[in-house]
């Protein structure tokens, strides 16, 4: 239909699944998955055994639309000692995954023609929600690989915002925003009366010495931001679908209006399971960005090693976000389709970010083995062109 709000809305990368399996089984070759924003690693073993447990205990009924009492005030002890933010477990709503927390945040804050401000490149969904809901995004450009543009920040204003919505480290540039980003952040959400999200799944994916801060730490940004996160990408639990948001409760309690209303709660035995996994979680994270930055190193080496390629080191999250060089495709919607059919290696066109520049994502949270073979594939696949 003309005029559609579902018209032009770009597909999760999830949506790839249908094709791979297609490919593999005419072709009998293994797709090299890199477009899934998913850890190929095992989650913490006291998560799987606290999910068996709960079961046979009979945590299979309703929990409370909130939340397990427990798990929020768990995640209230997670988010002080991991962030050094302090928000109660009054101020923790647990959601079916850190994407309906995301859904919600904009659902039960705004209304039809209301602006929200979205940082290039952003996550696919950051832009389908808000189109969904009739919300009005302001595009706005990231200096990369992904601070804010003062300028162009400043300009965005003159739309009267509602909110700026951030996601650091950032899918898909791996790019990390710094405190002279979030003080500039700060004096912006106080001169116009902003709310923040601030998408923190991937916080601890920070390499080189960095280290991830939150907005919500800053004084005068507390009260505005709704953090989002969840257990699928620091835990490896993305089966689970278990999320959350922290934030003032005022805003919380919209938010949970829209999940009590809508899919009620997350499954109880898998909050369970996350409450296991919040037991002892420093050796398993410290595992997991181990892993994550030898890869890392890994892509960069390699793909800095084709000509047709321009890979900048991502600062965190486990996303490569390269540049194709030279024009050789009319798009990176058709170099990933060619990838797909030619060399059985599945990547993310920068198209589904709001990103025409030539990039593409690629996700490297996989065993070395299977980031090795991808890797040899698109050297070969470019090679022949």
């Amino acid at each position: 239909m003309s005029g559609d709000r579902f018209e032009g809305i770009a597909p999760s990368p999830v949506s790839l699944l249908e094709k791979i399996t297609r490919i593999e089984r005419e072709k009998r070759l293994k797709v090299i998955r890199f477009d899934v924003a998913e850890p190929a690693f095992p989650p913490p073993k006291n998560a799987v055994e606290g999910t068996i447990e709960a079961l046979m205990k009979g945590s299979y009924k309703y929990s409370s639309s909130w939340g397990v009492p427990e798990l929020r005030a768990s995640i209230s002890d997670y988010l002080k000692a991991t962030r050094g933010v302090i928000f109660t477990e009054g101020e923790v709503l647990v959601t079916p995954g850190g994407k309906f927390a995301n859904y919600a945040f904009f659902s039960g804050l705004f209304k039809p023609g209301d602006h929200v401000v979205l940082i290039k490149p952003y996550w696919v969904s950051f832009k389908a929600v808000p189109t969904i809901l009739r919300i009005n995004a302001v595009e706005v450009w990231a200096k990369d690989p992904y601070h804010l543009d003062r300028e162009t920040m400043s300009a965005a204003m003159l739309k009267r915002p509602k909110a700026i919505v951030i996601n650091s480290p950032n899918n898909p540039t791996g790019g990390l925003l710094d405190e002279g980003d979030l003080k500039f952040l700060k004096d912006l959400a106080e001169d116009f009366d902003l709310l923040i999200l601030s998408d923190e799944i991937d916080w601890a994916y920070v390499y080189d010495g960095r280290k991830f801060v939150s907005p919500a730490s800053f004084e005068g940004l507390r009260e505005r931001t709704i953090i989002t996160d969840g257990f699928s990408k620091v835990f490896s639990m993305t089966g689970w679908r278990v999320g959350f948001a922290a934030g003032p409760k005022e805003l919380l309690k919209r938010m949970h209006t829209v999940q009590e209303h809508s899919v009620s709660a997350p499954a109880t035995f898998a909050q369970y399971g996350c409450l296991s996994a919040l037991e002892g979680y420093a050796g398993h994270i410290k595992n997991m960005v181990k892993r994550c930055d030898s890869n890392r190193k890994m892509v960069v080496r390699a793909l800095s090693a084709i000509k047709m390629i321009s890979c900048p080191v991502p600062e965190g999250g486990f996303y490569a976000y390269p540049r194709i060089l030279g024009g050789h495709f009319a798009n990176t919607e058709d170099f990933a389709n060619l990838l797909l059919e030619g060399a059985g290696v599945a990547v993310v066109p920068g198209e589904h970010f709001g990103d025409n520049r030539g990039h593409f994502r690629l996700c490297y949270a996989l065993p070395v083995a299977e980031v090795s073979e991808g890797l040899k594939r698109i050297a070969e696949f470019l090679g022949s062109k």
